[in-house]
């Protein structure tokens, strides 16, 4: 379902909630901002419907929890508003949803200790003690920056990062990720945006191993690493995906990505969500019914965003000229209301003409950058024809419509 110069494909996102023991406070606590943040109140939320999308893992975990720690944490992830809740969760978004609101009986359900500071408070049972940024003035904003991202290799005359530093400069684009763990000498302005989002490294474990594997587990440990990308596309049987049976990519992800849940963010394998009619490489069942297997069979896994891909035509045959981009508008929603984790669509790709890919990118793309569950998305992909012109020596018009729009 790639053009020639395929590759593999990953980034997505969200969080699971933590234990902490409930503490009941009194009306007297403080509530204990940086100098950088203001306080926005006690707001609803639920698991149903989160108010702010991304869990965030913070300096000594769930039981060192302060309200600065979980500001540390979405600040650096990128994300301009933070909230606890049960004293030891942290989440965090650039907009409030899921419905979510200042909590109708004002701070009375806001009544937990943090568990990292008992003078401050730290949310409650479905309850969030809210902060933003104060250059983010006082009310939520209404999307997200920074989403945009690069997927590219080394598969080019240079043997590195060439055609993905083509678009350094590009304010839109805020970081870049390679099917594996090298960079291939990605420039340091994109090094320096995904330090800046939290996202300085993002390895990825595109198969599983067949025995040990001391370079990946390398590559988690690596210094400012804040992300790990799991399998590739293991739902599909063509020779480009990792092809696995739903229990076998469940035993795999316990053996090689779970063991550092609470260390760094870990994803659900990325899979093409779209593919929601046929079969997959687990059998007569498509791949979100795959995904509803791994995920049953992944018992006690924790994952902090959800991982998916989508390639359809950017018009489909005999539909109206914005019917792809509301396809896929629908697919990335289905993804959410399924899988109720943040998402990152690391690879996303319409069939079509260069003109008919950049509308369908004017379509998508302010909506995507305005759902404050979609975490992290990249087009596919970095290549000549695509996001580059034929020879690979500078942007395409398609290119730089993903880079300015």
């Amino acid at each position: 379902m790639k053009t020639s110069h395929a590759a593999a494909v990953l980034c997505t996102l969200t969080g699971t909630s933590l234990s902490a023991a409930v503490v009941g406070r009194a009306a007297t606590q403080s509530n204990t901002a940086k100098a950088t943040w203001n306080s926005l109140g006690c707001y609803t939320d639920s698991v149903a419907g989160r108010a702010l999308p991304y869990g965030a893992t913070t300096t000594g975990g769930a039981g060192a929890m302060t309200n600065e720690a979980c500001q540390t944490a979405c600040q650096a992830a990128g994300y301009s508003i933070a909230g606890t809740e049960y004293g030891g969760e942290c989440w965090c978004g650039n907009s409030i949803g899921g419905g979510a609101g200042l909590a109708p009986d004002g701070n009375a359900q806001c009544n937990m200790a943090c568990n990292g500071k008992a003078a401050e408070t730290c949310g409650g049972s479905n309850r969030l003690t809210v902060y933003q940024l104060s250059t983010g003035g006082t009310n939520p904003p209404t999307s997200e920056k920074g989403k945009r991202g690069l997927c590219y290799n080394n598969n080019n005359p240079s043997k590195n990062a060439v055609y993905a530093n083509m678009f350094k400069g590009y304010s839109k684009i805020s970081w870049a990720y390679d099917w594996g763990y090298p960079s291939w000498d990605l420039d340091a302005f994109f090094e320096f945006r995904q330090l800046t989002t939290s996202f300085p490294s993002v390895p990825m474990l595109w198969g599983r191993p067949s025995g040990a594997a001391p370079d990946w587990t390398a590559a988690v440990q690596a210094a400012g690493t804040k992300s790990i990308l799991g399998f590739n596309e293991p739902d599909l049987t063509y020779g480009g995906s990792s092809n696995m049976l739903p229990a076998d990519a469940a035993a795999g992800h316990k053996a090689y990505l779970e063991p550092f849940r609470g260390r760094v963010q870990v994803g659900t394998p990325n899979v093409l969500w779209n593919n929601d009619v046929g079969s997959s490489s687990g059998g007569p069942y498509n791949s979100r019914v795959w995904t509803q297997y791994f995920l049953g069979n992944c018992t006690g896994c924790h994952f902090d965003y959800a991982a998916v891909h989508y390639y359809q035509d950017c018009e489909p045959a005999g539909r109206a000229q914005d019917e792809g981009a509301a396809w896929f508008k629908g697919n990335v929603t289905n993804a959410w209301n399924t899988l109720r984790l943040p998402l990152w669509i690391t690879e996303f790709q319409c069939y079509g003409s260069e003109a008919q890919q950049v509308r369908f990118l004017q379509k998508v793309m302010p909506w995507l950058d305005a759902q404050s569950y979609v975490a992290r998305y990249a087009y596919f992909g970095t290549f000549p024809d695509l996001l580059l012109n034929h020879d690979g020596t500078a942007l395409s018009a398609l290119g730089q419509a993903y880079a300015t729009t």
